[in-house]
């Protein structure tokens, strides 16, 4: 692999990561034992984005604060409050994550405008590279006031942390229809970058069994995050991309390289990962770092060179002609799970030969939806997009 295939460094609001992949923040980074760990299995690249800190954390914290779909498709969370003071970070935990030669992004509730400034005046004499300032936790919001959708506030919270750092502030902001305009606004003000997007919802569960919510916190309802969110984290990023001239991290539903590739390509300059993470193990690290690899030297490209790739078709034109999916008649294994997904009956089956197994044929009627391309198991029905594909 040549050098320039391998490079996969990325630099942000001059802050340079030895890998785009930052573990974000949450109740498992709360102290920094999650992070020394995915050191050893792919995270050693990566920096770590703390918990939030308040100076007064909450004394408890709720029970379950996890609820985990059967597919682990999504989950909800309802972190809230911490269990060990922010002094730990100030007096031994900043310095042992220092000591590994990796960045630290200090994540810091934004909700608290005057405590919020005078903790960054605290940590900013400390080995933190950047300051992430949190206004769009969506449980809490939902609870104390939807601050991820509080314009003035964002203005206010930047204009009073501003004069006591010149380290880089990067605004971590929620899925709204206001999401543009208080990036905007943040920019506007000094914010450095966006991070996007947060849990989104609220969202709630019931447990049919017992007829309650099924997480701790009052009101049951918590933030959606995991694979569900994943499109929606995916258009954020593309659309502040455009919007903005500031940096943006991307943040939702990131599970595997080729979602980081995604939100590489609509022109994040690093990803954050937690559910993830959080629901496998540091290995997700390793693995989607492996992934990323095997594309740029496939490529012969950078990781910087993927960034924004995409956002050469956002302006171009709707299409409403497209050419029917592609059966790979090697791979077809004739399952037949196609079938129900075509509601206008357009795929039919032919035997290869006499005592050979049958393969999929997309007909004249199809009107090229691509819900068979989605369902098929074993990827062998593919659109005309996939068009660097060995079809023979």
């Amino acid at each position: 692999m040549s050098q320039r295939s391998s490079e996969v460094k990325v630099a942000v609001t001059g802050v340079t990561f030895d890998t785009p992949l930052i573990l974000a923040s949450g109740y498992m980074t709360e102290t920094p034992g999650f992070f020394l760990k995915s050191i050893k299995r792919g995270c050693g690249c990566a920096s770590m984005v703390t918990r939030s800190l308040k100076k007064n954390p909450r004394g408890e914290v709720t029970s379950p604060r996890y609820y985990v779909s059967h597919g682990a498709d999504y989950m909800l969370n309802a972190e809230w409050g911490n269990e060990h003071p922010w002094t730990r970070w100030r007096d031994e935990w900043v310095d042992q994550v220092a000591e590994t030669g990796k960045p630290l992004i200090l994540s810091l509730s934004g909700r608290n405008t005057a405590e919020c400034a005078e903790l960054v005046s605290i940590f900013d004499t400390l080995p933190v590279s950047a300051f992430e300032i949190n206004v769009s936790c969506s449980h809490s919001g939902h609870i104390h006031g939807n601050l991820n959708v509080n314009i003035g506030h964002v203005s206010e919270l930047i204009k009073a942390i501003r004069p006591n750092t010149k380290k880089p502030i990067w605004i971590k902001l929620g899925y709204s229809s206001f999401l543009v305009d208080m990036a905007l606004e943040a920019e506007k003000h000094g914010a450095d970058a966006i991070v996007a997007t947060n849990s989104i919802g609220p969202g709630l569960i019931i447990d049919t069994a017992s007829t309650k919510p099924v997480l701790g916190i009052k009101g049951g309802c918590g933030g959606v995050t995991g694979k569900a969110i994943f499109p929606i984290a995916l258009q954020c990023v593309w659309t502040l991309r455009q919007a903005l001239s500031i940096p943006v991290v991307a943040s939702g539903g990131v599970s595997n390289s080729d979602e980081t590739l995604q939100m590489l390509m609509a022109g994040a300059s690093a990803v954050q990962l937690y559910t993830e993470p959080a629901l496998r193990g540091p290995k997700v690290f390793s693995e989607i770092m492996k992934g990323l690899k095997e594309y740029c030297s496939a490529h012969s490209i950078n990781i910087t060179d993927i960034i924004g790739q995409s956002l050469k078709w956002a302006d171009s034109n709707h299409s409403f002609t497209a050419a029917p999916p592609i059966v790979v008649e090697a791979d077809c294994t004739g399952c037949g799970l196609c079938a129900p997904s075509c509601a206008f009956g357009a795929i039919r089956f032919k035997r290869q030969g006499k005592g050979q197994k049958s393969i999929a044929v997309i007909q004249d009627n199809c009107n090229t939806c691509n819900a068979c391309v989605g369902v098929c198991p074993e990827s062998c029905i593919i659109h005309e997009h996939q068009n660097g594909r060995d079809l023979q």
